[in-house]
């Protein structure tokens, strides 16, 4: 799978203090870069056409107008942008707009920073899927439901993690896996077993001189 480059990223948010929050945060996850901040449509418009981002963390209220409108004109245009709803709007209708429109995600004020870092998660697995062209059905359940516990009672958050550790590296033991994360060896291999049953990893054997095999497990 090729290497998912640095993810731009435009924060439209007229509040400096929650703006600056914000900017913490996706510099803290690592795979993004923050081009700057919009307090208003626009300079959003502006920022959007200049520094071309991947990523809108937009606002629904505004001073000049509702990011969701913003969202809709990206859509029309065709950017290649996404966006995470990051307000204070908790009513149906801008969850069902935002969502009709294709946002990764949608958060409501006052996020805590698992929230947050869950939702740059998905975007980075969206963007991930979109470099790779053809995607199985495996990989496209895990990232509509990026954080249930699935069928075989495993843990949403720690799937999250042996997927993103996956991502960092070449290949990779369930021992050393384990070790990585603090699971035993038997637990980290429950996960990379789940994750070739649903196609989003591939399992091949290291031959050793004394004893049996090591699986060692790789992204599709």
């Amino acid at each position: 799978m090729p290497t998912t480059p640095l993810l731009r990223v435009l924060i439209v948010e007229d509040d400096p203090l929650i703006a600056a929050l914000h900017w913490q945060l996706v510099e803290r996850a690592g795979g993004f870069t923050v081009l700057g901040q919009a307090e208003s449509m626009q300079v959003a418009r502006a920022m959007i056409r200049t520094l071309r981002p991947n990523l809108l963390l937009l606002d629904v209220y505004l001073p000049d107008g509702r990011g969701l409108d913003l969202l809709r004109e990206t859509r029309l245009a065709g950017e290649l942008v996404d966006a995470v709803l990051v307000t204070a709007a908790s009513d149906a209708l801008s969850v069902q707009d935002a969502l009709l429109h294709g946002a990764a995600d949608y958060l409501v004020k006052p996020v805590t920073p698992e929230r947050f870092s869950q939702a740059l998660e998905r975007v980075r697995e969206r963007a991930a899927l979109w470099m790779q062209g053809d995607v199985q059905q495996g990989q496209l359940d895990a990232l509509l439901t990026p954080q249930t516990p699935d069928a075989a009672g495993l843990d949403g958050e720690t799937l999250r993690q042996v997927r993103l550790a996956l991502r960092t590296v070449t290949e990779v033991s369930s021992t050393e896996l384990g070790t990585q994360l603090g699971l035993s060896r038997v637990t980290a291999w429950r996960y990379l077993e789940h994750l070739v049953q649903t196609g989003e990893a591939r399992v091949s054997l290291e031959a050793r001189t004394v004893g049996r095999p090591t699986k060692r497990y790789r992204r599709t």
